[in-house]
């Protein structure tokens, strides 16, 4: 990959019998061959979701991926780019929000042998404002860090190059920004062939289509979906979710929500089979309100799921209970439940509250290990640890993980020797790794987590060398659960959005 230059400011290739209009050149001998990604009035009326959009894609890329809830801006030719939140109109800037560190904004993946060298272009500035600065980009190449651009901060839109060599089928082109204020701010990004070839205008076919980066994805109308759990028993995955009626607030206190587990199958995480709920409620108990967030783990033929309990004679007092099956459809549920409750340091309120919920279990040495969600006094959270020999008596060993308030969702699981720990939360969230994870310490990964919106109740599904990841979104009228790749890169998974 050749090192990245900006090639000058777009004031030197406006259309000179009309300043506001920008010459069919691109500027010192080279010309746009029309492939336009975002940034067109075809796109969006103001602003809107550019999720997964383009349009003119050359046959030689496969998809584009760009990030979930990007903002764009529309206007004709590119001829003034003011300040977002400015009076006059925005010049087709995508603008990601919250970008404190480098953020990717776009995933290009290669299909058939392009051009080579491949030039990519994008249009990029700090728009005038200390408030919108991209200090610069960077392009990284199959998961190789490439050069950075540097962008003048001089109020005008720069073109930053890029030559790339020898692409081949696959290849994955990851374009990243720098930014120093926590907004990231770019315009129209452009393929470019090597040709010298007078500019030939796209145009639209049909409705633009939606590249998903996710390997599956799962929703069902009229309902929402909350805290779940996949097992993958063979060829098949079983989802088990928290589920209730799709609306405004979706709370799991609302009259039918959450009173028992919705049941699905797939072999592709994208199709699914619906099968009758499992494990209602029972009311006048320790799980008379709510049942919630499963966990499974399989042992000597027999599944075991660990649920919570919402007690409906003590409104917000949790348990966790236990279920058996040999099947994964009929679930029997233990006499001695609940199995576990909170442990003597977490905080009890008065009104009877207390938290202790989402519980994971895992195989450790010659026992196991079970994870929970519990509230400490002063509003810290934590996340409990107890350990069976026989995944009926839990013996509490304290606190695993000191951390933000409700920390929910404790998801542990292990790769190549190693022990990671999800948590997330409106409050919060960290992905922790440790050697040991009954006595730890846990260190924090750094990991690239979608954006934006509020993605929680993070799964794994290790299969072979395959690792996946998943979360819902919560979103009013219907949550939605997806499922991404990931790939590991010195000990540290990422993600492909």
């Amino acid at each position: 990959m050749d090192a990245s230059s900006r090639v000058g400011d777009m004031t030197d290739w406006r259309d000179p019998s009309d300043s506001s209009r920008v010459t069919e050149s691109f500027g010192r001998g080279m010309h746009v061959n029309g492939w336009l990604l975002f940034g067109s009035d075809q796109l969006a009326d103001a602003f809107g979701d550019t999720s997964h959009r383009v349009e003119g894609l050359p046959g030689y890329v496969e998809d584009v991926a760009i990030p979930q809830g990007a903002r764009v801006a529309r206007f004709a030719g590119y001829a003034k780019v003011p300040v977002p939140g400015g009076n006059s109109s925005i010049a087709g800037t995508l603008t990601i929000d919250g970008a404190t560190t480098a953020t990717e904004v776009m995933v290009i993946r290669v299909g058939e042998k392009p051009p080579s060298p491949l030039r990519i272009a994008v249009l990029t500035d700090n728009l005038g404002s200390p408030e919108y600065v991209p200090r610069g980009m960077s392009l990284e190449i199959d998961g190789r860090e490439g050069p950075a651009a540097a962008v003048a901060p001089n109020g005008t839109p720069d073109w930053l190059i890029w030559n790339l060599h020898g692409l081949k089928p696959g290849t994955e082109i990851r374009v990243r920004v720098q930014p120093d204020k926590g907004v990231a701010a770019i315009g129209g990004l452009f393929f470019l062939s090597a040709t010298a070839d007078v500019a030939r205008k796209p145009v639209a076919t049909g409705p633009l289509p939606a590249i998903d980066r996710s390997v599956g994805r799962f929703s069902r109308e009229g309902e929402y979906v909350k805290d779940y759990y996949v097992f993958k028993e063979g060829k098949t995955y079983h989802l088990f979710y928290n589920v209730g009626h799709a609306g405004e607030s979706q709370q799991w206190f609302e009259a039918g929500n959450e009173k028992a587990f919705g049941h699905a199958t797939s072999e592709d995480l994208r199709n699914w089979a619906h099968h009758p709920r499992v494990l209602q409620v029972v009311p006048d108990s320790w799980e008379g309100m709510v049942v919630s967030a499963p966990s499974i783990i399989k042992h000597q033929g027999t599944y075991y799921m660990f649920y919570t309990g919402f007690d409906d004679r003590v409104p917000g007092k949790q348990s966790i209970g236990l279920a058996t099956s040999r099947n994964l459809f009929d679930w029997k549920r233990h006499t001695g439940n609940p199995v576990y409750e909170a442990p003597p340091w977490a905080e009890r309120r008065a009104d009877g509250w207390v938290d202790c919920r989402d519980s994971h279990v895992i195989r450790h040495g010659d026992g196991f290990l079970l994870f929970s969600m519990v509230s400490k006094a002063g509003g810290k959270g934590a996340i409990a640890i107890a350990r069976s020999e026989n995944l009926t008596e839990w013996k509490e060993l304290g606190p695993a993980v000191e951390t933000f308030k409700e920390p929910e969702s404790p998801r542990v699981f292990e790769h190549d020797g190693r022990f990671y720990m999800f948590i997330s939360s409106a409050f919060g969230k960290q992905l922790l790794r440790t050697a040991d994870p009954e006595s730890g310490p846990w260190e924090e990964v750094p990991f690239r987590w979608p954006a934006p919106g509020l993605w929680s109740g993070w799964e794994v599904i290790e299969d072979g060398n395959r690792t996946i990841f998943s979360a819902f979104e919560w979103k009013s009228f219907g949550n939605h659960i997806r499922f991404w790749d990931v790939r590991w890169k010195n000990g540290v998974p990422e993600v492909v959005y």
